[in-house]
């Protein structure tokens, strides 16, 4: 007797992917935004699928637009080569009824392309009615469901009152029962399935025992920065005729590289390759801390490193916090020993002479110098496995931007021109 499958994903998975919408009279621009959309989340999907399978499938691999929309394969020959067709509607509507095209156009692909050997899901933001065929053919059913599921499909098919299926109905008819029955057997539907912009919810979800509740927002993005990127790879070497597939493997290391950045004694850094600003962009830059570096005359070249430096630290220390990584206290306590850093350089080291004995250009030298000195000090990072090199550095520049700390003696007299408060609420040096 034919082997009725029990399909293995979980109650609850929701799927949104390539869409199927119909023709409803609107310009043709809001179907293409539609399909858009769900080309998208099928890629999103595919990411869940992964995770969601991960902790009982190690060596499953899939790819994407090849023999189906999805396509799972096990190379060591434990699990059934599975193909699957997304459907994705713009709104909740539609049902899996037994005419239902999400049901009779992935029939009708399956019985040309699929063989046999393979197992084949149907996910549709459409819902299935108790007793319907769709309802039938859910994870669990017995041979009973499936030959009741056959009957209506039969039913169906047999009455033709749909002509735009009419090519479905009579390729179906054209099997014998038995073999619409092991097709059937084969088949998994799964309905009422979320759109594609519930998938991040969705995703969150699939982590929760990976990291703890505030930090998995944190994780899903940068995973799913990883995994479009990966997907966009793939699909460019399947356009072009190669062989690809993205094994389980590689989603599990980057989940574990991630998920190890969010550890207490650690940060994700993901500001490393930020472009660098050109040499034009570094000339004409009029901030605070780069007027700072100028008045001690730091090469040209120097001061466009300072300013990549500023600009990634920035932008990595404001992500922080807006994923609430780093609690701003934290960060205070930080910027307060990068300022005992500068102090332990930058204060005097003797009195100052009188006036008429301040030699200018020697004061502006020994800045340059202590400067220069104090980058090659190993300087303290925001927590102790974070190992980046340019937040301390760029840091530093964000607090001389604030005007917390400077590098010429003189930084607060020669820059009063760029406060925005009276020289007598001037910030003292060193005060953070």
């Amino acid at each position: 007797m034919t082997r009725v499958r029990e399909f293995a994903p979980r109650d609850g998975w929701n799927a949104a992917t390539v869409p199927q919408v119909a023709a409803s009279g609107k310009s043709s621009r809001f179907g293409a935004a539609g399909s858009a959309l769900g080309y998208l989340a099928q890629v999103e999907y595919g990411l869940l699928l992964v995770l969601r399978r991960m902790d009982d499938e190690v060596t499953l691999r899939l790819s994407m637009e090849t023999a189906d929309d999805i396509e799972f394969d096990d190379p060591s020959g434990i699990e059934a080569r599975e193909l699957w067709q997304t459907k994705h509607h713009l709104v909740r509507r539609g049902s899996l009824g037994n005419s239902s095209p999400d049901i009779w156009k992935s029939l009708h692909n399956w019985i040309e392309t699929a063989e046999n050997d393979c197992e084949l899901v149907l996910f549709s933001t459409a819902s299935a009615s108790a007793a319907t065929a769709a309802a039938l053919l859910a994870q669990s059913r017995t041979a009973d469901d499936v030959r009741a599921a056959q009957q209506q499909l039969e039913a169906v098919a047999r009455k033709a009152g749909n002509d735009d299926h009419a090519a479905y109905y009579t390729r179906f008819l054209d099997l014998t029962a038995d073999q619409r029955f092991e097709l059937l057997c084969r088949v998994t539907i799964l309905g009422g399935a979320s759109r594609a912009t519930d998938m991040t919810d969705q995703l969150v979800a699939s982590v929760r025992k990976t990291v703890p509740a505030l930090r998995r927002r944190a994780l899903v993005e940068r995973l799913r920065g990883w995994w479009h990127a990966r997907a966009i790879q793939h699909l460019d070497l399947i356009a072009t005729g190669s062989i690809d597939w993205i094994d389980m493997v590689e989603v599990e290391n980057q989940l574990h590289r991630i998920a190890q950045s969010l550890r207490d004694e650690n940060l994700p850094l993901d500001y490393g390759d930020l472009p660098e600003p050109t040499p034009e962009e570094a000339a004409q830059d009029d901030r605070v801390f780069v007027e700072q570096l100028r008045l001690i005359m730091l090469h040209h070249e120097r001061i466009r490193m300072a300013v990549y430096d500023h600009n990634r630290a920035f932008e990595q220390r404001s992500r922080w916090q807006r994923e609430h990584l780093l609690d701003p206290e934290h960060l205070k306590d930080y910027d307060r020993l990068l300022v005992e850093e500068w102090k332990r350089v930058f204060l005097p080291i003797e009195e100052p002479p009188s006036a008429d004995e301040q030699d200018e250009e020697a004061s502006r030298r020994a800045a340059l110098n202590r400067y220069m000195a104090l980058g090659q000090r190993p300087l303290p990072e925001v927590r102790p496995e974070v190992r980046s090199g340019y937040i301390p550095l760029g840091s530093l520049h964000i607090l001389a931007d604030r005007l917390e700390i400077g590098w010429h003696p003189d930084w607060l007299r020669l820059l009063t021109d760029r406060l925005d408060s009276p020289e007598s609420e001037m910030p003292q040096p060193g005060v953070a």
